[in-house]
């Protein structure tokens, strides 16, 4: 099967042309995985635009105003044209070897989902106390408010076979972090097989996420994707 690998970037101009080159597409070549690699560009500020068109090998794209991490794997998977797609993210947080794992699932399943908290998960380098209280939280009402049974729905590392994803982003309306919650939603409600893997995970410390306004939007998000949820049914 032929993987789309879609990596979001915002403002990653100091990073992604070295992870890419150095790490990525040395561990793909190696793989034997059948693959195309989309770098977004999410209307960043810097020169991330000038980094990915430089990279030999991948499929970059680019667009502007930023529209959000969701609004980034939106516009990679319209673009993709392998049989899934795998998004992840920029830092490379996810040990590049689970890519492996999901290539081995995938065939079986309809989505494959990375997870820092299952019992085969490793973190060698975890979050601060306050982003793991916040982290319980958000998994916790996203699970009691979508009736979830999942341990991790906001690792950015997620597979979804092409078919059902481009269905997902013709019905996206978030394009934020929640996001994940949509996709996880839309294929709750269409009865899709999801299988979880605990992946190795770094946290990274470069973050710039805002804790509190992510919190406040990530929230009125989960009440937009659950007020849509008639327009998610596949008929």
């Amino acid at each position: 099967m032929k993987a789309s690998i879609i990596i979001p970037c915002y403002n990653e101009e100091k990073d992604i042309k070295r992870n890419v080159i150095e790490k990525v597409l040395p561990f793909l070549k190696s793989s034997n995985i059948d693959y195309e690699l989309i770098l977004v560009n999410d209307g960043s500020k810097d020169n991330t635009e000038k980094e990915i068109n430089s990279i030999e090998g991948v499929v970059p794209v680019s667009y502007t105003p930023n529209r959000g991490k969701g609004g980034a794997v939106a516009e990679g998977i319209r673009r993709a044209s392998g049989d899934y797609v795998l998004f992840m993210d920029a830092d490379l947080s996810t040990d590049l070897k689970d890519i492996i794992t999901v290539n081995n699932l995938i065939d079986k399943y309809d989505m494959v989902i990375g997870s820092r908290h299952d019992k085969d998960s490793k973190l060698p380098q975890k979050q601060p106390l306050i982003r793991q209280f916040i982290g319980w939280c958000c998994r916790l009402l996203v699970n009691m408010k979508f009736h979830f049974h999942l341990k991790d729905t906001q690792c950015g590392f997620k597979a979804i076979k092409s078919d059902w994803a481009k269905f997902m982003v013709e019905r996206q309306i978030v394009n934020d972090f929640a996001f994940d919650v949509e996709y996880l939603y839309i294929a709750k409600l269409n009865g899709l097989s999801i299988k979880s893997i605990g992946v190795t995970w770094k946290d990274d410390r470069g973050s710039t996420v805002r804790v509190g306004s992510s919190s406040k939007k990530f929230l009125k998000d989960m009440s937009k994707i659950k007020k849509n949820k008639k327009n998610y049914i596949k008929n």
